[in-house]
């Protein structure tokens, strides 16, 4: 054999033995999530956030498996603030996912003058933690894996997919000089590029349930993204959507873990395998500003039956007290 053969051979070798050792330390870790198998429901995580009167009795619920709970939240790069809060629920063994929204101005029982749960992150100077801990008083649900994403992020995902198709549902014009923010969107079906998507999510004037209404509107988009991203087109454009993700999103998942639970999200069925539902609750005035009030039967009620991780039924809740 000539010594290019061999040099040749010896290459292809190589580059076989280090792609083969390549996808088995990739499959090595594409495995589910790790969650605490004891659930302790308390008020204080983390010693970040400091509650206003007495401490809620700790329990322990329980586990049962095959849930994962992951907190996704929208960031504003200017104001810090998290004005998209979204729990989510994936049940891999009956293959469903349900999703809650909790309004940015639900009222959290906290010692600070602004009460919104959206000022959780900004203030506690980016502690994700902060933000669990009032999750968690408003839900009774600890998230056991996060996502925070990034404006800009969002922007650049959209694009990459060539756009979403949504039916506007009013015409939506707004303009704020000091976030550097346009929206024009007229009303009808239409496919909203990036920046579009983005003022699409973030409107809600002419709403007549006010931010409720933008939160009914997020849910068709969120589906409407879903069937975008599961399109046999969007295929060759996987490599260009991780790279986008990797940059622009902050996460607790692993690579593998998300391999894992995106192997379990292609086997569902959108029409009738993803739920989207609003934080129960009601709007008031408290103190001069506009807060979210929870109702805590109806969240019991919907988080116990769609939402809950545990074996045990979530009795009470965290919530702010007038």
């Amino acid at each position: 054999m000539s010594r290019k053969k061999k040099i040749i051979i010896s290459v292809i070798l190589v580059m076989t033995a280090t792609v083969t050792g390549f996808a088995a330390w990739i499959l090595d870790g594409v495995k589910a999530p790790e969650v605490a198998k004891e659930v302790v429901v308390t008020t204080k995580r983390t010693g970040s956030v400091v509650y206003d009167g007495e401490e809620i009795t700790s329990q322990n619920l329980g586990r049962r498996e095959g849930i994962f709970t992951i907190l996704v939240a929208g960031l504003d790069k200017v104001s810090q603030s998290t004005d998209t809060i979204m729990l989510a629920t994936f049940d891999t063994n009956a293959k469903k996912i349900s999703v809650l929204s909790i309004p940015r101005d639900t009222i959290t029982r906290v010692k600070r003058s602004n009460k919104k749960i959206n000022s959780a992150y900004a203030a506690h100077s980016g502690d994700i933690f902060a933000l669990y801990d009032e999750v968690e008083s408003v839900t009774g649900i600890r998230p056991d894996k996060y996502a925070l994403v990034r404006v800009e992020g969002f922007v650049k995902l959209i694009d990459a997919l060539g756009g979403v198709a949504v039916d506007v549902p009013v015409d939506m014009h707004y303009s704020d000089p000091e976030q550097n923010l346009t929206i024009d969107i007229d009303k009808g079906v239409q496919v909203l590029d990036g920046y579009d998507s983005m003022g699409f999510m973030r409107y809600r004037k002419n709403y007549a349930l006010g931010d409720i209404g933008r939160i009914q509107v997020q849910h068709t988009f969120i589906k409407a993204l879903a069937d975008k991203l599961l399109c046999a087109e969007t295929i060759p454009k996987i490599p260009v959507i991780m790279e986008i993700v990797l940059e622009n999103v902050e996460t607790d998942l692993t690579l593998g873990n998300g391999i894992w639970l995106g192997k379990e999200f292609v086997s569902m069925d959108f029409e009738s395998d993803i739920r989207t539902d609003t934080l129960p609750g009601y709007g008031e005035y408290y103190k001069g500003l506009s807060y979210y009030f929870v109702n805590e039967e109806e969240t019991l009620e919907l988080i116990n039956e769609h939402y809950s991780p545990f074996e045990k039924r979530i009795e009470s809740l965290n919530l702010f007290k007038k």
